[in-house]
């Protein structure tokens, strides 16, 4: 198998809310000491690359900041590189409005008349920039999202991310986004760039059947599938999907890279 970087998840794959996943740690670091090339990426788009640094090196895994790719960074760098569009209304946190800075945009706020509408996962939420977008996004501006989960795993359970917003404001307004994050051709460009490799030459690895495995299967790109975050044994069976490998956590991946040669052992 030539495999020379990977593509990896992080809520549910590498951690689950304060700790690590079952051989995520042993996984990450060998990978750092074999020079395959890593990226981590995540759909939530309500923290910065800089937050994930920290949380991965808290938990020994540590990574570079060109290691970590977020929706909102990808999302941010599509709408520079692909529309002429530089004003966005962030329906989001302080993150998602600094990586649009960051990426060449004024984030801009509703009485500044903003040309598009970018939504992410809200933490900070209120009614009244709920009201804000629904009124911009009625009125046609051009509407997009950094991702569409309807759920962002916790310790406590399920919670309502981005799609749950996308859902409300279509109620009102009956339009959808243009989706940016996984599973879409932006979030894998974005990937690939910041690994430099091509599609034959990396692997996703991943917890969740709506984004990480479509990434693979929809792109040409091999996926692993791990049942250690939102999917289980039967959902996957209910879903028709089949990724080029089904393991039970990130250590059983790792063990089948050494298996496969990608890795040495040891």
């Amino acid at each position: 198998m030539q495999l020379k970087g990977f593509l990896i998840d992080m809520d549910g794959t590498l951690y689950i809310g304060p700790r690590a996943s079952t051989g995520a740690v042993a996984f990450m670091n060998q990978l750092a000491a074999s020079g395959l090339r890593r990226v981590v990426l995540t759909n939530n788009s309500s923290r910065s690359g800089a937050r994930y640094v920290e949380r991965l090196t808290a938990l020994g895994m540590p990574v570079r900041p060109e290691e970590v790719l977020t929706s909102g960074e990808a999302a941010a760098a599509w709408l520079q590189g692909h529309t002429a569009l530089r004003r966005p209304y962030i329906l989001g946190t302080q993150a998602l409005a600094d990586a649009a800075g960051a990426a060449g945009l004024t984030p801009t706020p509703f009485e500044g008349e903003p040309d598009c509408v970018l939504l992410g996962y809200d933490l900070d939420l209120t009614y009244a920039r709920l009201t804000e977008a629904a009124l911009l996004i009625a009125g046609g501006l051009p509407y997009y999202a950094t991702h569409a989960d309807l759920t962002c795993i916790d310790p406590r359970g399920l919670l309502p991310d981005a799609g749950a917003l996308i859902a409300a404001l279509e109620a009102t307004t009956t339009r959808r986004p243009i989706i940016l994050g996984k599973p879409t051709t932006s979030m894998l460009e974005a990937g690939l760039g910041r690994l430099g490799l091509s599609r034959g030459e990396v692997m996703i690895i991943g917890d969740q059947l709506d984004t990480d495995i479509p990434l693979g299967l929809n792109h040409g790109v091999r996926c692993a599938l791990v049942l250690s975050g939102e999917t289980s044994a039967a959902r996957l069976a209910d879903s028709g999907l089949r990724p080029d490998w089904v393991c039970a956590h990130v250590g059983e991946v790792h063990q089948r890279l050494i298996e496969e040669g990608v890795l040495g052992g040891g």
